[in-house]
C-alpha cells in the first residue's frame, strides 16, 4: 500500500497507515478520530508507555486540559500548557535548545541536526 506523503504530513504516519487512536482529550466526540500526537511531537500509538497500559495518551499543548496536565508528570506537556502552544516543534522557538526535550524524547544530536537544517 503506497501512502500519499501529503496525508503522512497533514494526518501523521499511523493516520496514514490506517491506524487511527481516539483523541485522548476529554469531551472529545468519537466521531473526531484523529491520531494522539503529544506536545513533544510524538505518536501516542507508537509509544512504549501507552502499549503498556500506563499511559492512557497525551494532547497538545492547547488541548490539554488542566487536569491532565495536572495528574500528568510530563514537563513537556505542562510547559506546552503553559505557553498555549500544541507542538513544541513548530511552536517554540527553543525547541532545539529545550532541556526537557534532550534525552527525553530526543538525542541531544537530532536537536542538533534540526537547529542546523533550520539554520
Amino acid at each position: 500500500m503506497e501512502l500519499s506523503r501529503r496525508k503522512m504530513l497533514l494526518t501523521g504516519a499511523s493516520a496514514a497507515a490506517g491506524i487511527v487512536g481516539l483523541s485522548a482529550v476529554p469531551g472529545a466526540a468519537a466521531e473526531e478520530a484523529k491520531p494522539m500526537v503529544a506536545a513533544c511531537g510524538l505518536s501516542c500509538m507508537t509509544c512504549p508507555l501507552m502499549k503498556a497500559g500506563k499511559c492512557k495518551g497525551c494532547a497538545s499543548g492547547t488541548e490539554a486540559s488542566e487536569e491532565m496536565v495536572a495528574k500528568k508528570p510530563c514537563p513537556v506537556l505542562k510547559c506546552a500548557a503553559m505557553k498555549k502552544i500544541d507542538y513544541c516543534g513548530t511552536g517554540c522557538k527553543m525547541f532545539t535548545k529545550c532541556p526537557k526535550l534532550v534525552g527525553r524524547p530526543y538525542d541531544k544530536s537530532f536537536l542538533a541536526m534540526i537547529e542546523k537544517r533550520l539554520g
